[in-house]
C-alpha cells in the first residue's frame, strides 16, 4: 500500500529544483510509464502562458534513428526535405503542431544544419504562432529513448512522471493497452522507471525532475509549483495550470477524457478493486525492490503466490525486447564512426 511521505520524495523530486539557472530556450520534455499521468502533465504545462506543448507527436525518435539518411542538411533544399517527410510520413501526427505544411518547411528551411535544430525548428514555430516563447513535447516512451532527447537537444530539461505501478498497469489492462497482459505491462513499467533511475543520476540537477502521480493528484499546488521553479516559469502561471481542464484540451476519440476534470483523486487506488490477488504478488515479486526505492509499499496478501506461466512469459519478452535494445545499441555504435556530422540543435544559441 502506498504510504510514503511527503519528506521522503523530495529525495527523488524537489532536491534537483534549487540553484538552476533558467534559460528561456529550453525545451521541456514530459515522459514516463503509459498510464501514469503523461497525458495530464502535459495538458497542465501546456496551460502556462509561457511554455507551449502539442498532443503527443512522433517524429523526433524517428529522426534521431533515421538522421543518417537524411541529406547534406547545410542545404535548403535538404532542411525542406525533411519537412515533407515530417508532414508525409504516416503516424508522425504532424497535424498537432498546428502548422501548414508551408509554415513548417519555412521554420526547418531557416534552422541551424542540424538534425535537432530542425526539430527544434518545428516545436518553436509551433509555440511561436501560441505567442509562447518556449517549447515541449510529451510521449511516454520519451523515458526510454532518452539518449535520442539528449542527442538532439542537450541543454533540454526532462519531467518524469512515476506512478504505483499497480495503478499504471491496472489502467494498461483496462483499456487495453497491455498488449502482452500483466507480464508485459509490468516489463514496461520496470523497464520505464529503471531508464529514469539511470538518467537521473547522468544529468545535471536542472535537467531532471521525478514528478510523483499520486502527489500531483492529492497536492496538485503544491507539486505544479515546484515544476514551475524547476522549469524557471513565471510563478503567475501556477493558476492557469491548475485550471487546465477549462481549455478542454485533450485529443478526441481517446482514453483521456479525466483531462477534462479538475485534478481529482478519483483514478489513485482503482487497481484495488480490479487487481487479483495472484496479479498483486506477480507485481511484488517482479517490481518489488525498484517500488521500494520510490516508496511503494507491497500489496499482495499473506500466502499468494505470482504464476510460474506469467513469469516464464515475462522472462521471454524481456529477452526479446533486450535483443532489440541491442541491435539499436549496435547501429548507434556504427554511427559513431559513420555520421560524421552534428546532430544537437543549435537553434537556442541563436538571438
Amino acid at each position: 500500500m502506498f504510504q510514503e511521505s511527503s519528506a521522503s520524495r523530495a529525495t527523488f523530486g524537489q532536491a534537483h529544483v534549487s540553484g538552476h539557472v533558467s534559460e528561456p530556450r529550453r525545451p521541456v520534455f514530459v515522459g514516463g510509464c503509459p498510464r501514469s499521468g503523461t497525458t495530464l502533465l502535459r495538458s497542465m504545462l501546456n496551460s502556462h502562458p509561457e511554455l507551449a506543448i502539442p498532443h503527443e507527436t512522433y517524429f523526433v525518435v524517428p529522426a534521431w534513428r533515421r538522421r543518417d539518411a537524411f541529406g547534406d542538411l547545410t542545404e535548403e533544399a535538404e532542411r525542406r526535405a525533411v519537412a515533407r517527410w515530417i508532414v508525409e510520413t504516416p503516424k508522425t501526427r504532424y497535424p498537432r503542431l498546428a502548422l501548414t505544411e508551408d509554415e513548417l518547411s519555412d521554420a526547418l528551411a531557416a534552422a541551424p544544419p542540424t538534425i535537432g535544430s530542425l526539430m527544434a525548428a518545428a516545436f518553436a514555430a509551433s509555440a511561436a504562432k501560441q505567442d509562447k516563447p518556449r517549447w515541449g513535447d510529451k510521449r511516454p516512451s520519451y523515458i526510454t529513448n532518452m539518449n535520442a532527447v539528449f542527442g538532439l537537444f542537450p541543454n533540454a530539461q526532462f519531467v518524469n512522471i512515476i506512478r504505483d505501478p499497480r495503478g499504471a498497469i491496472s489502467s494498461m489492462k483496462r483499456i487495453g493497452w497491455s498488449w502482452g497482459g500483466l507480464p508485459s505491462a509490468t516489463e514496461m513499467w520496470t523497464r520505464s522507471i529503471e531508464s529514469g533511475d539511470t538518467w537521473r543520476r547522468r544529468l545535471g540537477p536542472d535537467q531532471f525532475m521525478n514528478v510523483y502521480y499520486e502527489d500531483l493528484v492529492t497536492s496538485p499546488e503544491a507539486v505544479v509549483a515546484q515544476l514551475v521553479a524547476f522549469l524557471g516559469l513565471d510563478p503567475a502561471g501556477v493558476e492557469a495550470m491548475l485550471h487546465h481542464h477549462e481549455a478542454k484540451d485533450i485529443p478526441t476519440g481517446t482514453p483521456f477524457t479525466e483531462v477534462a476534470k479538475p485534478v481529482n483523486t478519483d483514478a489513485m487506488r482503482t487497481w484495488e478493486k480490479e487487481l487479483t490477488a495472484e496479479d498483486l504478488a506477480f507485481i511484488d515479486h517482479v517490481a518489488g525492490p525498484i517500488m521500494a526505492r520510490h516508496g511503494y509499499e507491497p500489496a499482495a496478501p499473506v500466502g499468494a503466490a505470482p504464476d510460474a506461466e506469467k513469469l516464464r512469459k515475462l522472462r521471454k519478452i524481456r529477452s526479446r525486447r533486450t535483443g532489440e535494445i541491442r541491435k539499436r545499441q549496435a547501429v548507434e555504435l556504427k554511427r559513431k564512426f559513420t555520421y560524421r556530422h552534428p546532430a544537437a540543435s543549435r537553434l537556442h544559441l541563436d538571438d
